[in-house]
């Protein structure tokens, strides 16, 4: 925890909805030459979808491991998990994605070390 002292400017009125946005991450998976992300952690509804559909508008292919995310509440939750089914990419079980990236053999799946792991 960082400790504030005298004088520091603190920003509380800033919310950071989406792992893309004010950062340098989209900069980052590029060089990288990461072409799919998976998405996991909390606030489906919030965090997640936003981060979901921004990775989607830069053309990642977005996987969110529904095991691994919870929303504000199981309606809505399931509603933006539905979102990014319908709209946005793959919502899977962890263990069969890992299955899949284990598999090395199905088309149109990242290998492991071709994705980028968002939380």
């Amino acid at each position: 925890m960082t400790r504030v002292e005298p004088g520091d400017l603190i920003v509380e009125t800033k919310r950071r909805l989406s792992a893309f946005y004010p950062t340098d991450l989209d900069f980052l998976l590029r060089n990288m030459r990461v072409e799919t992300i998976v998405l996991n952690g909390g606030f489906t509804d919030c965090c997640v979808l936003n981060t979901a559909f921004d990775a989607n508008n830069h053309n990642y292919r977005v996987v969110v491991a529904k095991d691994l995310v919870r929303g504000t509440d199981d309606n809505l939750e399931a509603a933006a998990l539905a979102m990014v089914s319908l709209h946005l990419g793959l919502v899977v079980d962890s263990t069969d994605l890992i299955a899949e990236w284990g598999n090395g053999k199905a088309a149109g799946v990242a290998a492991a070390d071709r994705t980028a792991k968002i939380a």
